[in-house]
């Protein structure tokens, strides 16, 4: 691809406020724009994708473009799904509605969010005479209902895990898993119910909050509760394969730490073959190439990925594994030795690396306390 090519792209993209300035009229049914959205994707993403540029003057800003077309695809599917593409005057609007199962009636009260597959919403359903709060994880596309089975299986496995009753907190709590069949539509989507748990944040909010990095010392404590969640995982034979700012929500006031979004996950790699099937294609340079080369997931790869996150939240370069020299460089001697580029030379022991850390911080700090962290109200 020559650089003309991206230069015209570049400027249709930077003109394009809403998906139908880049896919422009789609007529026919859902599938059939769906179809035609798809054709003028691809033709656009052999454009930019930046693997083509690698080695060139080019790479940074065909990753920059990829992304934001990813994005406008993104909306484009989103928009067709819900029936409003090409009605640019029609804002997305949530009406609630209500989900009957077998065991349950689900009232969905509010829509929470968009992300890469799935769309959340926020609801409630009665259980044991007490009306319980729920997140329900729907799926935008029935063809990511395996994903949303995969998550569910994850969860299970892990429920019925040693330890599972300590460290539960570190992982959503599923409450349910079935299929459903949308009566107007036709179509099957795979939903996934958990617990809702108030006053969350995801690191890509704590990073948009403190857009200059946060103190090394909020840093350690939540870097100190990703590693028992992946310890945890790890030692029970799963590999997140997607440790990623979206997916680690934290609760500032307590100190908590979810890791959310098991749907990338794979379960003893080595004995089934397993491998990481899909990707947060907004995060996709942050993977590193063993997921695109397919090789089996070890540990070492959730560890990288969770390292970039904290140089991330450190004001630091998570791609270039760097962070700012006024950080005490015993930090970025650390972290740089997580995310190697070789996953065979990255540690792969979620606990040892936990107590190499604990030594590593009370010797800049003394013996570890409870270091105040808040976030600006949402």
């Amino acid at each position: 691809m020559s650089s003309a090519e991206l230069d015209h792209l570049s400027t249709l993209l930077s003109k394009a406020r809403i998906p139908e300035e880049i896919f422009g009229s789609l007529t026919g049914t859902r599938a059939e724009m769906l179809d035609a959205a798809r054709k003028t994707f691809r033709q656009l993403a052999k454009v930019a994708h930046p693997d083509v540029y690698q080695g060139t003057a080019d790479f940074e800003r065909a990753g920059i473009l990829f992304k934001q077309l990813t994005k406008l695809w993104e909306q484009a599917q989103l928009r067709i799904e819900q029936g409003i593409y090409g009605k640019a005057g029609i804002k997305e609007t949530f009406i609630p509605f209500m989900i009957r199962t077998g065991t349950r009636h689900y009232s969905i009260e509010h829509l929470l969010t968009h992300g890469d597959l799935c769309t959340l919403y926020t609801g409630c359903f009665t259980q044991a005479g007490r009306q319980i709060r729920g997140l329900l994880k729907i799926p935008m596309k029935p063809g990511d209902n395996d994903l949303m089975a995969n998550e569910a299986r994850i969860l299970n496995h892990l429920r019925a895990s040693e330890g599972y009753e300590k460290l539960r907190h570190f992982v959503p709590q599923l409450v349910d898993s079935f299929s459903y069949l949308e009566q107007e539509s036709g179509v099957v989507r795979n939903i996934n119910v958990f617990k809702h748990i108030d006053g969350l944040y995801s690191l890509k909010e704590v990073r948009e909050a403190y857009p200059e990095g946060i103190d090394p010392k909020d840093m350690a404590w939540i870097w100190r509760r990703v590693l028992i969640a992946l310890n945890f995982a790890h030692s029970n034979h799963v590999i997140h394969g997607a440790v990623l700012p979206i997916h680690i929500m934290i609760h500032p006031e307590q100190h908590g730490l979810v890791l959310i979004d098991w749907s990338y996950a794979v379960l003893r790699p080595v004995e089934t073959g397993e491998r990481i099937s899909a990707i947060s294609s907004a995060y996709r340079d942050w993977y590193p190439a063993e997921v695109f080369a397919h090789e089996e997931p070890t540990p070492g790869l959730d560890i990288a990925m969770a390292a970039r996150c904290m140089l991330d939240l450190l004001g630091g370069d998570p791609h270039k594994r760097t962070l700012s020299a006024a950080l005490p460089w015993q930090l970025q001697s650390y972290f740089k030795g997580c995310t190697l580029p070789n996953p065979r030379q990255r540690p792969q022991d979620a606990y040892s690396l936990l107590q190499d850390f604990d030594t590593l911080i009370e010797r800049l700090w003394g013996p570890k306390k409870f270091h105040v962290f808040t976030m600006p109200k949402r």
